[in-house]
């Protein structure tokens, strides 16, 4: 964004980024460092059995009714 573009959004009281297009097909190695950085930058949480898995090394033992969260963090309006 430009700097004239950034004022006039503050002006108006909302910074909004254009929409994304969206671009060729993404790899497997792609999206597996894209998700691994994300969570180590603190962007998501994943809980297994209610339980927070804070490091990437952290063991993990699933059973058949074990259940999986992710979830994202979002900044709000303002905040």
């Amino acid at each position: 964004m430009t700097e004239q573009q950034l004022q006039d959004g503050a002006a108006q009281g909302r910074i909004q980024l254009a929409p994304q297009e969206k671009s060729g097909t993404v790899t497997v190695e792609d999206a597996t460092h894209t998700a691994l950085r994300a969570f180590q930058d603190g962007l998501y949480y994943v809980f297994v059995d209610d339980q927070q898995i804070e490091q990437l090394d952290h063991v993990v033992t699933l059973r058949a009714d074990s259940t999986l969260l992710l979830l994202r963090l979002t900044a709000l309006a303002g905040g």
